[in-house]
């Protein structure tokens, strides 16, 4: 079968790729990916162990791999362009997003790692793959330094045709609120995000069908969830027995007493509802509707994993405790968004 080779910068555990892999698979053609990039060691071994990758393809710090410069590739670039191989079919990465999220009250917009979306666009003229996709928060559209607008013309000069949209992950089977910035870049033709999506609408799906046939939760740090503190306990338990989705102000901290903004805040999910975001903070109450919604616990990681998309036969196992599974879940892109968008691109 024809191999799809791919290049995947900041890639976390794996997401973006797992589901280029399966619209890889739909046409006949075998995933071959030529370098992987992830500063996570612990993500990475997860990419890894699921993708069946060579240790020799995965990289981590990504300027070590691609400058910031602009012109021909530098004697580092070049070595990173020998090492990949002729003819990169798919260019994919996440940037770093916490820089631009409205959960960063610090230096939201205008965060030096948010210049690091530029290095996709770097890495597009090194490497000149047929096609682009990038993935990153809605407020990457707002960032001081205009990272999009700047990619955006660097990749027509190199030559693609270029769209942005924010895509809702739930119009495509995602059962939670995500959104997500994304951009697509081809030399085959104009890619259209939109109808990307169009393509691939579906019902809208809930946490009861993210649910569906789980393995109920037990010891281990994957199926199992964290334990509450007598105050979170006394909060879910109120909550539960009064048939409440929202926490009582009496029952908030003193930083949401009166009027606040964090109405989500030690919330309990609905079975009938899709899932807020799902970020690190899945595991704590206090970081957003992550109570379990008829059981007096938070979120556990398989369960989490469901909301992302991850099927159960993804390894997430080599992960030695609950911070490192937040971290590779809750920064993970969902499959499907790379399935839909990389479907889009190999159609054009």
């Amino acid at each position: 079968r024809r191999c799809l080779k791919l290049v995947d910068l900041f890639a976390g555990c794996g997401g973006i790729s797992l589901g280029v892999e399966e619209a890889a698979r739909q046409r006949g053609q075998r995933l071959d990916v030529r370098l992987v990039s992830e500063i996570d060691d612990r993500a990475a071994t997860a990419y890894r162990a699921n993708l069946n990758l060579d240790s020799a393809r995965m990289r981590g710090d990504v300027t070590e791999l691609f400058g910031r410069g602009r012109g021909e590739p530098s004697e580092l670039e070049a070595r990173t362009r020998r090492a990949v191989g002729n003819k990169v079919d798919m260019l994919v990465g996440g940037p770093p997003c916490q820089g631009h999220s409205t959960l960063n009250n610090h230096t939201r917009g205008d965060d030096p790692k948010n210049a690091l979306y530029l290095v996709m666009a770097r890495a597009a003229e090194v490497l000149q793959p047929t096609s682009v996709l990038i993935e990153n928060v809605p407020a990457v559209e707002r960032d001081a330094n205009g990272v999009v607008d700047r990619a955006r013309r660097r990749l027509e000069e190199a030559g693609y045709w270029v769209d942005t949209a924010i895509v809702d992950m739930h119009k495509i089977g995602v059962p939670q609120t995500r959104k997500r910035h994304v951009l697509l870049a081809s030399r085959r033709g104009k890619p259209n995000v939109r109808e990307a999506v169009a393509d691939a609408l579906c019902p809208g799906r809930d946490i009861a069908w993210a649910f569906t046939r789980m393995q109920p939760p037990d010891d281990s740090l994957f199926r199992g969830a964290a334990k509450l503190s007598p105050r979170n306990l006394e909060r879910v338990t109120v909550m539960m027995s009064r048939k409440l989705h929202d926490l009582p102000a009496m029952l908030r901290p003193a930083c949401q007493a009166g009027f606040h903004k964090y109405k989500s805040m030690y919330g309990r999910l609905r079975f009938d509802q899709p899932a807020q975001t799902i970020t690190t903070g899945f595991g704590s109450p206090g970081q957003g509707r992550y109570f379990h919604p008829d059981q007096p616990r938070a979120l556990t990681a398989h369960e989490a994993a469901r909301l992302q998309f991850f099927p159960d036969w993804f390894d997430f196992e080599c992960m030695p405790h609950r911070t490192a599974f937040a971290t590779a879940i809750g920064n993970a892109v969902p499959p499907k968004l790379g399935f839909v968008l990389a479907r889009h691109l190999l159609d054009l």
